[in-house]
């Protein structure tokens, strides 16, 4: 199955992500910030990235997404970001509109219920198989 790197700072929602995509065969590795979550892209090379907006600062997923796509390793591994930008704002984001700033293949409002995350996560990887 295929691996997914999880780059969140809350244990809890790391914690329920993993046990939700564990439960449908996927191998999860997981970092708890942009830094440490780069290095381990670079050396698991996942098929999936899922990556949280907010964590030591406002926008560290931001930054690490750009990160991400810069690196001609890594800038083929789909990203869903997750956010409560939404939920807080009111502002939501559109990957075909929003691309050109915040270079991820897809959004997801946190809390995320685990059947919405697996349906994300399954869409992704079909599209990047193509």
């Amino acid at each position: 199955m295929p691996k997914v790197l999880l780059i969140d700072d809350d244990i809890d929602v790391v914690e329920a992500m993993k046990i939700a995509l564990e439960s449908k065969g996927y191998q999860v590795i997981t970092a708890n910030d942009g830094d440490s979550g780069y290095e381990k892209a670079f050396e698991e090379t996942p098929d999936l990235i899922i990556l949280d907006v907010v964590m030591k600062t406002k926008d560290e997923g931001f930054q690490t997404s750009y990160k991400l796509k810069s690196s001609p390793h890594l800038s083929k591994i789909p990203i869903l970001m997750l956010t409560s930008v939404g939920r807080e704002t009111g502002f939501r984001f559109n990957p075909e509109t929003d691309e050109e700033y915040l270079p991820v293949d897809d959004f997801v409002e946190k809390p995320v219920r685990p059947k919405e995350l697996i349906h994300k996560v399954e869409q992704l990887l079909k599209k990047a198989k193509k």
